[in-house]
């Protein structure tokens, strides 16, 4: 069953990643530019050691498009994107906490009624 398991796993891994390349394309990008995106951790390979060898996330791309966007619209610069991308995330995170909470808080409160 485990090795099933971590079969699985690796196929998911495999169908859901992009190679550098690919998402070069799909952020309509220059290696280069891409490269100082990694330089700066916006974005970070989740498998390989070589950009030959990178995987990325396809979360990878939207990840991109925002960084892009902060720093075009609003100026920021690289090094400081990937703490606000970080920061972003953590917000979508806690708000998607707090609708369960809420969700949970709403069925409690209609049961004791």
């Amino acid at each position: 069953m485990e090795k099933i398991m971590a079969l699985s796993s690796k196929v998911i891994a495999h169908d859901f990643s992009i190679n550098f390349t690919e998402l070069c394309e799909s952020a309509n990008m220059t290696p280069d530019y891409l490269s100082e995106l990694i330089t700066y951790n916006i974005i970070k390979p989740v498998a390989g050691k070589t950009p030959d060898d990178w995987r990325f996330s396809t979360n990878a791309v939207k990840i991109v498009n925002k960084a892009i966007r902060l720093h075009q619209d609003l100026e920021i610069e690289w090094a400081d994107i990937a703490l606000v991308v970080d920061l972003l995330d953590e917000i979508d995170q806690l708000e998607s906490e707090n609708r369960q909470l809420k969700k949970q808080m709403n069925r409690l409160l209609a049961f004791k009624l």
